[in-house]
């Protein structure tokens, strides 16, 4: 007649099996950003991005900015590119005190880098993956849309 209690072979499988499913649930839980949103730090209303801004960064960030978001956001950032007008939501209005004070540098980061989905906007603005990896960059459009702000 076969033994009911499991082989000791067995209880050791066991025992790895859930361990390794433990630590990748905890790996689930541990979400790092990537640098180019880590660099911003969280901040709000314009304290600054934690990342070195440099005058090359500062150049690239501008020239993407009038590339890829300005024919929404428009070129001064009060939303009224030419693309806009076809959005539900309309972008927000980055000369507006109010808005620039109820958001994030990190959320704007996160934003940028991961669209509008990531942060519980409008999925129509894109995502940006290609900065994921250029935290000075994204820093500095972090501290192109604080500018307009003010």
């Amino acid at each position: 007649m076969p033994s009911t209690c499991p082989s000791r072979d067995a209880l050791v499988i066991g025992a790895v099996v859930a361990t390794l499913l433990a630590a990748a649930s905890l790996a689930a839980l541990v979400w790092l950003p990537p640098p180019a949103v880590a660099a911003c730090g969280g901040a709000r209303n314009g304290a600054g991005p934690t990342a070195a801004v440099t005058p090359e960064a500062r150049a690239e960030a501008k020239k993407l900015y009038s590339s890829r978001c300005a024919v929404c956001h428009g070129k001064g950032g009060r939303g009224d590119g030419p693309g806009a007008s076809n959005l539900n939501p309309k972008p927000p209005n980055f000369c507006n005190r109010e808005w620039q004070k109820s958001i994030t540098d990190e959320k704007i980061a996160r934003a940028i880098v991961f669209g509008g989905a990531a942060v519980g906007l409008t999925s129509q603005m894109a995502p940006n993956p290609d900065l994921e990896d250029q935290p000075a960059v994204v820093a500095a459009f972090v501290e192109h849309i604080r500018k307009l702000g003010k």
